[in-house]
């Protein structure tokens, strides 16, 4: 009988999912067929994109927003505990994935404007042939005027340059250099390139694990669904070339391919770099020390090299380096934001909170290292390895960086694999959370450094009630066993 009945549920879940995603999609479709262009959008913070005229209807779109999510959250986690059934063999899933990408790509981005900065930042270097680095946004309105290519750039990055790697502004400039100006037609190219990068995921994820709940835990969290296929954040190919370089270094036994990974992901965001001693470590555990130094060596070279060629392409002084260290200069939904108000602003004390904390994180860091390096019990086990660099990535994700976002989630989740279940839950119920932070600003249409400390602590809630939650059902289950 129960049988039967889970033959009927367990389609519904994947139709239900379908479902939820087209309701997700449709007010982006409608928008677009209406307006043929995403230039005037501007109901951030709204999913029936209307322009409301007072709180109730700020609420109404937070609930929707919410219900929505919660459902398709439910829905996952319920995919995720019967995927082998869900999904009888690979090929249906990759389709399913595909569709569902898909109809998020479709998606008009509702809570981020990051994905115009690089528009403007790869106009302004494929178009007007200047410099991002040296260059920003608003040099180039102020002396050329109006540019539908660059008006949609967020008010807080105008006057900046670039504040990624070589390799992400010369992405930018490829897939600018094919838009003719027009924003909308930019924007979809950076949503099917984001797309085809996703879907490279999900087969990376695979070929290291040869298990489908793995490539659904990722391909289907709505979280990652919204925030970068819909939202078009770059972190997703930073992603790629991080599992790239794991199955390199896993599955091909080749380091010199994962250097050449990690030196292209460093090259979009600077924190790939954390990675690649722990790959090194383990890739060459085997051998002699004078053998580790030599190749280590060496490694290093092909690292360096590869990271200048890309520099050499903007690089005139320093100031191409600027962008390490803007960021950090930002205070946003992070716990040095609350250091922030109890000092009243003090940046002399903030500073030497900074200085001091990262100075103890790099100790720690390189004394773990060393330790790896020098280890000739030559039992080190790539598990081990993985857990060991998390940990790390734990400290520097949600305690060093001072401007925190939410989408930075997705940094857990190529070393997920390799972790304990409640690290893989404890990093699902994260995403939830980070997705449920964005009602507060759906609800006020606030969103900035004030509704930083709650945004950062509905992430936190979220993670607790889940898994206490998690825990009664556990110990429900056991009773029930028990009698």
């Amino acid at each position: 009988m129960e049988a039967n009945k889970n033959k009927k549920i367990i389609p519904l879940l994947t139709i239900c999912y379908l479902y939820v995603s087209i309701l997700f999609t449709i007010p982006s479709i409608n928008y677009l067929i209406k307006n043929k262009t995403i230039y005037y959008f501007s109901q951030l913070f709204t999913y029936t994109f209307t322009k409301g005229n007072n709180m109730a209807h700020y609420y109404i779109n937070a609930l929707i927003y919410l219900a929505l999510f919660f459902t398709l959250f439910f829905l996952y986690f319920a995919i995720l505990k019967n995927v082998n059934k869900v999904f009888q063999n690979k090929k249906k899933m990759f389709i399913f994935i595909a569709i569902i990408g898909i109809l998020f790509s479709v998606i008009i981005p509702t809570t981020s404007l990051d994905v115009y900065s690089y528009i403007g930042n790869g106009w302004v270097d494929s178009h007007y042939h200047e410099n991002p680095y040296y260059t920003s946004v608003q040099d180039i309105t102020n002396e050329h005027g109006w540019d539908e290519m660059l008006g949609k750039v967020a008010r807080c990055w105008r006057e900046e340059p670039v504040v990624y790697g070589p390799v992400w502004s010369l992405l930018c400039r490829f897939f600018t250099s094919f838009s003719f100006g027009n924003i909308t037609l930019a924007l979809f190219i950076f949503k099917i390139a984001s797309f085809l990068i996703f879907m490279g995921c999900n087969v990376l994820i695979h070929k290291i694990t040869k298990k489908k709940f793995f490539v659904a835990l990722f391909g289907l969290n709505p979280f990652i669904l919204f925030e970068f296929l819909s939202n078009v954040h770059n972190d997703i190919f930073l992603i790629f070339f991080v599992l790239l370089a794991i199955y390199f270094v896993k599955n091909r036994n080749n380091i010199a391919l994962a250097v050449a990974s990690i030196a292209i992901a460093t090259g979009i965001k600077y924190l790939s770099i954390l990675l690649l001693p722990f790959l090194i470590c383990y890739a060459l555990r085997k051998e002699e020390l004078s053998c580790k130094i030599k190749k280590t060596i060496i490694y290093a070279i092909e690292f360096a090299i590869l990271l200048a060629i890309f520099y050499l392409i903007y690089v005139r002084d320093f100031q191409v380096f600027s962008g390490i260290f803007v960021q950090q200069n930002k205070y946003g939904r992070s716990i040095f934001l609350m250091l922030w108000y109890l000092l009243q602003g003090n940046e002399t004390i903030l500073s030497f909170i900074k200085i001091f904390a990262l100075g103890i994180f790099a100790i720690s860091y390189f004394v773990i290292i060393f330790k790896l390096f020098v280890n000739k019990q030559k039992t080190i086990t790539f598990v081990n390895t993985i857990k060991t660099y998390q940990i790390f990535l734990l400290i520097f994700t949600f305690i060093l960086i001072t401007n925190f976002n939410p989408w930075y989630v997705i940094w857990l989740f190529p070393t997920l694999m390799w972790q304990k279940a409640k690290m893989i839950r404890a990093s699902l119920y994260l995403s939830l959370g980070a997705i449920n932070s964005y009602a507060i600003t759906y609800a006020t249409k606030i969103d900035d450094e004030t509704v930083g400390i709650p945004y950062l602590m509905i992430m936190i809630f979220t993670l607790a009630i889940l898994f206490v939650a998690n825990e009664i059902k556990r110990k429900i289950k056991k009773s029930k066993v028990e009698r």
